[in-house]
């Protein structure tokens, strides 16, 4: 078992993009309320720039361009991997072979085989590491999950997912390489959905295979901006993800959720705090659960699951929030880190049967 880190622990962040400045904010929020336990010591960014904004909110941080200057940093703890895909695989391993513990963003690597020499790296190196799969930290996922999980709901039927949002080059979520294929691993299957593919097998249990169709309206080779995928669970249920990247600005980034059990029906058009429509039985109406209910039952339900997460209660409707301070406990020791490492890797080996899939115009199996 790797030794837990003593003392404050000395955060690396490498990219200084929207993901990183959010993971800024978030380890911020741990620090205040758990007596300064981490703080970010260097931020580096190839607009040197951007790393020296971001530096600033952090007393004596130092602003670099280049994560090796990080990686080869000995009082450097562990990092937070928040660059264009395309870089994770090298700035993953190197921090693994220099004993820095990984937090790495979401997807892994450009391919499977790629997310697995880096898990790979990690095991070899022994160090602590999680996935930004920020999804399972979600209020209205937990309660939703908590909901088919009762035996009175009988067995499971189908769930229908839809997520879509402008295409992420422009508004609220502008990244101009998400349409450049030499950084990013795909479109919005993999850049955005890869998030919607661990929910699901998260919730309802491993897919057993899939078949999926793509398109792509907007001009790049192989950066899809729509993928339909049918899937088929473990268990019998039947799963169906429509994936989207439209052109509509002023739209926000949505999901909705609709999930059938033999005696529950629960759907949602959030993807933090709810409301969650439901219906159970033989009654003959749809019921609400308002967003502040949803709050209260998954605050009672995860402080009951992860009790290292009580100094951030009054942030848990953040899930970014839980997510870092999860990854901060478990460098402290005080739980393992969840989201795994290896449920990246089987995520995005998911998102690759779908790709497979798409090619090839026939259904998948996926080895579990």
């Amino acid at each position: 078992m790797p030794t837990p880190v003593s003392g404050q622990i000395r955060v690396g962040l490498i990219g200084a993009g929207l993901i990183g400045q959010l993971h800024s904010m978030m380890l911020r929020y741990v620090a205040d309320r758990t007596e300064q336990s981490v703080r970010v010591v260097s931020v580096a960014d190839l607009a040197h720039r951007a790393a020296e904004q971001l530096a600033a909110r952090w007393q004596g941080a130092h602003a670099l361009e280049s994560a090796e200057e990080i990686i080869a940093d000995p009082s450097i703890d562990a990092v937070w991997i928040c660059t264009p895909t395309a870089m994770h695989r090298q700035v993953c391993i190197a921090a693994a072979r220099a004993g820095k513990h990984i937090f790495c963003e979401k997807p892994l690597a450009m391919t499977a085989a790629d997310a697995s020499a880096m898990a790979a790296a990690i095991k070899a190196a022994g160090v602590i590491s999680q996935v930004g799969l920020v999804l399972r930290f979600s209020p209205v996922y937990n309660v939703i999950k908590a909901m088919f999980a009762e035996d009175a709901v009988g067995k499971l039927l189908s769930v229908t997912m839809r997520d879509d949002q402008d295409f992420p080059t422009r508004g609220a979520h502008a990244s101009a390489w998400r349409n450049d294929p030499s950084l990013t691993a795909g479109g919005t299957l993999i850049e955005h959905s890869v998030h919607d593919f661990d929910l699901l097998t998260w919730m309802f249990g491993p897919v057993t295979s899939l078949y999926c169709r793509t398109r792509n309206l907007n001009g790049a080779d192989g950066v899809e901006d729509f993928g339909a995928t049918s899937m088929e669970f473990a268990g019998g249920m039947h799963g169906q993800l429509t994936s989207i990247w439209h052109r509509m600005i002023a739209r926000a980034s949505n999901r909705r959720l609709e999930v059938f059990a033999e005696n529950l029906y629960a759907a949602t058009d959030a993807d933090t705090l709810g409301p969650i429509v439901f219906q159970r039985g033989s009654g003959a109406n749809e019921e609400t659960i308002a967003a502040d209910d949803v709050m209260a039952r998954f605050t009672e339900k995860i402080l009951r699951e992860r009790p290292y997460l009580a100094p951030m209660k009054d942030r848990l409707m953040i899930p970014y929030a839980a997510e870092d301070a999860t990854f901060i406990a478990a460098l402290k020791g005080a739980c393992a880190p969840d989201p795994e490492f290896a449920a990246g890797v089987a995520a995005q080996r998911i998102v690759e049967a779908a790709y497979e899939s798409a090619r090839s115009g026939a259904t998948v199996k996926i080895e579990n």
